[in-house]
């Protein structure tokens, strides 16, 4: 022990004081908990609380859940440790409370479990926004005894700062948030290792605004930023940059109300089965990738019509509009997809308005259909699609280029619905006559 049982027995209650459900049933007489147990923590803390080094190896034990609530703040000073007994433990910040950490280089703070093997205790939860929640070179090491959620995991409105802080081992996911679009004030340097699915599993796109580019993941079950099986409606502009790891898009996307989706250079975006991207009247799609530089669009598996693709309906033409430069679509063409195309521009209501260009896409191992487009017979050219296309590329597609007469999904040539072509510059749609 860093120091002796004399030296708890005369701080310990004092700091603590008598917020904590420790404390008896009449406070004003027993106003803490003999020193035998001040630092078994358990149950609710109702009023403004400090956790003090007490240079102990475990200077505090929390049984069961610890819950902070009632405007209360929570304040854990550097160089404390903290030991859950059991692998259902977890403390809680609720709704209108705080829980502040902010260890130091020097003195981290440390959250540990009773065994040294992942899943031995649960997670830190945050369910506030209060601009004190705050965490800065804090360990979490070996929770995540909930396998779907993370070791750190914020809901309902919740928000933290997190600083230099390492995640290590969890049964589930590093970080997780649901119901909330502010889950991180910031997320910078961190390092999440050694957990059994993904370092972030994530609700809502608005998460990434504060996620900065200098974490440090490795060693997880898969080094991707996830996001869960939620339908996700981008309704504002959702920008995704290079933050050195992949992207894992596991439930439908809807670019809608005026929403922009927006990927920049050397992204990776992965899909799961059957999911895609849906754009229709008024959201917009901008891919940016350079030629050095490209944007990936593909599945979580290297399979063949493992995604669906993009279904491109808008009409949008302000905000910077549509567009689709130096990227990739890979392993799209969903077999079972209404469309079965990697990309459909479906613009059949724009009465001759051209919408989206394309320049130097490559289309790559797609199911069925790569690119699709609809056919406008009263102006004899491509609907929505700014043409010439510059540099639009094929390699082991199932057909490249479907020419859509009626423009209802109607995919089968069989019903002379539409023609095939290799490319957009060989299209020569014969007249009805």
């Amino acid at each position: 022990m860093k120091k002796d049982w004399k030296y708890l027995a005369l701080f310990g209650a004092a700091l603590l004081g008598c917020g904590l459900s420790a404390c008896s049933d009449d406070d004003d007489d027993d106003p803490a908990p003999s020193s035998q147990f001040n630092n078994h923590l358990t149950g609710y803390i109702t009023k403004d609380s400090v956790l003090k080094d007490l240079g102990l190896d475990v200077d505090y034990y929390i049984d069961g859940d610890l819950f902070v609530q009632n405007n209360a703040k929570l304040t854990i000073e550097p160089g404390v440790t903290i030991q859950f007994t059991d692998k259902r433990g977890t403390l809680t910040c609720e709704d209108n409370a705080a829980i502040n950490m902010e260890g130091t280089l020097e003195k981290r703070i440390v959250f540990q479990g009773p065994v040294n093997s992942r899943g031995s205790w649960g997670s830190i939860n945050y369910q506030s926004n209060r601009t004190e929640n705050k965490m800065s070179f804090v360990t979490l090491k070996n929770g995540g005894s909930n396998a779907e959620w993370g070791v750190l995991h914020i809901s309902y409105d919740g928000s933290v700062s997190v600083k230099n802080c390492v995640i290590d081992g969890s049964l589930g996911n590093g970080v997780s948030s649901v119901f909330t679009d502010n889950a991180f004030t910031a997320f910078e340097n961190d390092t999440i290792v050694n957990v059994a699915k993904t370092p972030m599993a994530l609700q809502s796109f608005y998460n990434l605004k504060n996620i900065a580019a200098n974490n440090v993941f490795k060693n997880n079950g898969d080094d991707v930023i996830e996001f869960l099986g939620y339908a996700n409606s981008i309704q504002n502009t959702v920008t995704f940059n290079n933050l050195g790891y992949d992207y894992y898009i596991n439930s439908d996307v809807t670019v809608d109300d005026n929403g922009i989706l927006a990927v920049n250079d050397s992204v990776t975006l992965k899909f799961g089965n059957g999911i895609g991207i849906w754009v229709p009247g008024t959201g917009s799609i901008q891919i940016n990738g350079t030629a050095e530089k490209p944007v990936v669009l593909t599945g979580i598996e290297n399979e063949a019509g493992y995604w669906r693709g993009i279904m491109f309906e808008s009409e949008k033409q302000n905000q910077g509009g549509n567009f689709i430069k130096n990227c990739e679509f890979k392993n799209a063409g969903d077999k079972d997809g209404e469309d079965n195309s990697a990309l459909y521009i479906h613009t059949l209501y724009s009465n001759g308005t051209k919408v989206i260009s394309l320049e130097n896409v490559k289309f790559t191992n797609i199911l069925n259909y790569a690119l699709s487009v609809v056919w406008n017979g009263e102006n004899k050219e491509v609907e929505g699609l700014k043409m010439p296309a510059t540099n639009v590329t094929f390699e082991n597609c199932g057909k490249n280029v479907f020419v859509d007469l009626d423009g209802y999904l109607n995919m089968s040539a069989a019903d002379n619905s539409g023609f095939f072509f290799d490319d957009l510059e060989s299209i020569n749609v014969p007249s009805e006559d």
